[in-house]
């Protein structure tokens, strides 16, 4: 059986853990972690080291990765230096979330609890569904996106790649959110988002000098 490298043993580390153990199987998992002050263990399970342990992994065992870092770069610049020491992105879903059997999921991606995938929507790769995020019929999100807890979007919504939507939010059928954007907590999306902008209020509108 394979063996599973989490990086990013943050409280979002346990949340990720949760959902692996949950539904995937492996030999044996462990964290790895950039940070200097993680112990050697946590939740039970041991800490490699940081992102050197990379170099070496493969050939010890460690085949799959998630990625368990909630910023969208961070998160995209360790999937792909994973990627490229030929570790393969394992995607994890939640028991509890409800996906189409027409549902696309990238690799890499997390689907959180109680997330509802509709219909011929398509999630990218490394992404984050967060926990009771609700993505409707024909939604189209692209890679390296975090939807934060209790996002809904309606149908054929499409988000670009590093996006990021605050806990709370919502997007009204077919809106458009650009490459990069943030979107604020409890913000509702009715007209698009231009990309690289941060976007607060409801409606939401973009925060002058951003």
């Amino acid at each position: 059986m394979p063996k599973l490298l989490i990086w990013g043993a943050g409280g979002h580390g346990l949340a990720v853990l949760d959902c692996v153990t949950c539904t995937l199987g492996f030999a044996a998992i462990a964290f790895i972690d950039d940070s200097r002050d993680v112990p050697n263990e946590v939740y039970g399970y041991r800490v490699l080291g940081d992102r050197t342990v990379l170099q070496t992994a493969k050939d010890s065992g460690w085949t799959h990765f998630v990625i368990a870092i909630g910023e969208n770069h961070a998160r995209a610049a360790c999937f792909d230096l994973a990627v490229a020491f030929g570790l393969q992105p394992a995607t994890c879903v939640h028991p509890s979330a409800v996906l189409s059997p027409s549902a696309m999921i990238g690799a890499g991606t997390v689907i959180m609890p109680c997330t509802v995938l509709n219909a011929n929507c398509l999630v990218g790769k490394n992404c984050i569904v967060n926990t009771s995020a609700i993505v409707e019929h024909g939604c189209i999100i692209g890679d390296h996106v975090h939807l934060s807890s209790g996002v809904c979007l309606g149908s054929e919504v499409i988000v670009e790649d590093y996006v990021h939507i605050g806990t709370g939010s919502s997007a009204r059928p077919r809106a458009k959110i650009g490459k990069g954007a943030v979107v604020g907590a409890g913000a509702v999306i009715i007209k698009p988002i231009p990309p690289g902008v941060t976007a607060v209020g409801v409606p939401a509108r973009p925060l002058r000098g951003r």
